[in-house]
């Protein structure tokens, strides 16, 4: 059996590992069975007096990587060391490695929210498993996935977008360190892919889209908000989060020809490869952005850089109107909120398709569709709309045929 396990290192690291074994069995004489917890106590003190306790505990991990081995192949044996907390070697989230790590790869995540979602299913991961990343396995993941399953009973989304921050942040360890190897194999894990919400497709025609934003009362402050938002997805194509991100540095200061630069950040993407994608706000977009503005600045709000472009309102019981809450200038509306805002006018405009939940995704789309059928350049939607794959943006082409002008009129076989 030792030799069947030294059998799974090569050269250097095989002697290492025997050398360090044998030691111990040498130490005391007894056999594998014989393995106590006086004969470990033992064994720590003999090696407390001659080595440091890095070396120590570097000495009692190989010895439990061993006994790990010896417990997957044969039945009935226990661990000797996992059993006992004194000599376990791991920590987990505790451990110095794991926090640095981590904290690196949080660092290269662009968004607060993606950050707080990929620190807690991380961190909930090692905590669960109570070992340091290089104790982590397929064995390992397999039983987390089981864990989520039979035990946490979340469902098949949840997993999935569980294992994709777990995916990301050991493609980081990888990237960084050459002797770690990613141990998620998605094909291996079966897990069930989240199907996209029914209505994620889906697209508002322009009639629906005129009614949509006939809802909205533009006299009231939360109206020209919320007019000025539904215009930059249904125009601009902008995601929930765009929207809700949009702060006014990412303004240009000056004008051209009376029309607003802005500059949406933290697209969607793969990291140091997302887009920055300048828009420039015209027309009936522009107007309803200025109006919300104007709004803004009567209401005494002091706007900074930093400060969103769209803010949170609150009810004032003493005033019993819905005021903008200067409390948190600096803090975004959330992705939810955005979503609440689409579904509250679709709600009002009673327009809805059948088994589908819409979404401000279909009014990204609506914007996408719209610009194809227009005529604009599949090139050009592709930059407004931020994919880095041109294929993405196909699908609105497709959407585009024309009743008057499509490429099967033209076939001879149908005329």
């Amino acid at each position: 059996m030792f030799a069947k396990y030294l059998a799974k290192y090569k050269g250097g690291s095989q002697r290492v590992y025997r050398s360090e074994i044998q030691q111990f069995f040498d130490f005391k004489g007894l056999d594998i069975n014989q393995v106590d917890a006086a004969a470990l106590h033992e064994y720590q003190g003999h090696l407390a007096v001659q080595h440091s306790p890095a070396t120590t505990k570097r000495k009692f991990s190989i010895l439990n990587n061993f006994f790990k081995f010896v417990a997957t192949a044969v039945k009935g044996f226990v661990n000797p060391i996992e059993s006992l907390d004194t000599f376990k070697t791991h920590k987990g989230a505790a451990s110095d490695e794991f926090k640095k790590y981590l904290a690196s790869f949080l660092a290269e995540q662009n968004t607060k929210n993606t950050r707080r979602s990929y620190e807690n299913q991380v961190k909930l991961f090692f905590t669960w498993a109570g070992k340091d990343l290089a104790e982590i396995d397929i064995q390992a993941i397999l039983a987390y996935r089981d864990h989520l399953r039979n035990e946490k009973r979340h469902k098949d989304s949840t997993i999935w977008n569980k294992f994709v921050a777990l995916n990301r942040f050991f493609k980081f360890v990888e990237r960084e360190n050459r002797k770690f190897k990613n141990p998620i194999f998605f094909k291996g894990l079966k897990l069930i892919f989240p199907k996209k919400d029914k209505g994620y497709y889906s697209v508002l025609s322009t009639a629906e889209s005129e009614r949509l934003l006939k809802q909205v009362n533009k006299r009231t402050a939360i109206g020209k908000r919320d007019y000025a938002l539904l215009l930059l997805i249904l125009v601009y194509g902008l995601r929930a989060n765009e929207v809700a991100g949009l702060r006014h540095k990412n303004l240009e200061r000056e004008r051209v020809k009376g029309q607003q630069k802005a500059w949406i950040v933290d697209r969607k993407g793969k990291f140091q490869n997302r887009p920055k994608t300048a828009i420039i706000l015209s027309g009936r977009a522009l107007r309803a952005f200025d109006d919300w503005l104007d709004t803004v600045g009567r209401q005494g709000v002091t706007v900074d850089g930093e400060t969103p472009v769209f803010l949170p309102f609150i009810y004032d019981r003493n005033n019993q109107e819905l005021v903008i809450r200067r409390d948190r200038k600096h803090q975004p509306l959330s992705v939810k909120a955005v979503e609440n805002v689409v579904k509250k006018y679709l709600v009002k405009a009673k327009i809805s398709r059948e088994e589908a939940t819409l979404s401000p995704h279909a009014l990204r789309h609506t914007a996408f569709t719209m610009l194809a059928q227009e005529g604009v350049k599949l090139q050009d939607i592709q930059k407004l709309a931020g994919h880095q794959d041109i294929n993405t943006t196909m699908i609105y082409v497709h959407a585009a045929q024309s009743y008057d002008d499509h490429p099967g009129m033209h076939n001879p076989l149908n005329r």
